[in-house]
């Protein structure tokens, strides 16, 4: 995962060089986001990925509906809030960046079989958000 992450850190600093646009394919940093996510059991909302691309909102759902097209990530209601939508990889799009971290780091020591899964559950009304452990 600390690999992701350092591939995250310097895919950011090269979109700061100019022209923006010309460095930056944000389908892989959105791919990075959800990866890190996943594998620390956090939750991503549409709306946070968004943001985190950089892109419009407009630019941003599109390229979300075609990573979901092609089986990248899927999107999920939020049954505790459902003005949002949680956004997570599918099994082929962890796959997908497990291949993209093992070529460009080989094989990590003792990476986890699986994510850990969302699954959502009933909460009271005043109970904060928290990811699942």
């Amino acid at each position: 995962m600390e690999g992701a992450r350092q591939i995250l850190r310097a895919r950011r600093k090269i979109a700061a060089l100019e022209p923006r646009s010309l460095f930056r394919d944000t389908a892989w940093d959105m791919m990075l986001e959800l990866f890190i996510s996943g594998e620390e059991g956090g939750i991503l909302f549409v709306k946070q990925l968004m943001i985190a691309s950089g892109e419009s909102a407009a630019s941003a759902m599109r390229r979300i509906d075609r990573l979901e097209s092609a089986g990248f990530l899927e999107r999920i209601p939020d049954m505790l809030d459902q003005r949002r939508v949680i956004v997570q990889l599918t099994s082929k799009g962890r796959t997908a960046m497990l291949a993209m971290l093992d070529e460009v780091f080989g094989a990590p020591p003792a990476a986890p079989a699986t994510p850990r899964p969302f699954v959502p559950r009933a909460a009271a009304a005043d109970e904060p958000l928290a990811p699942q452990r």
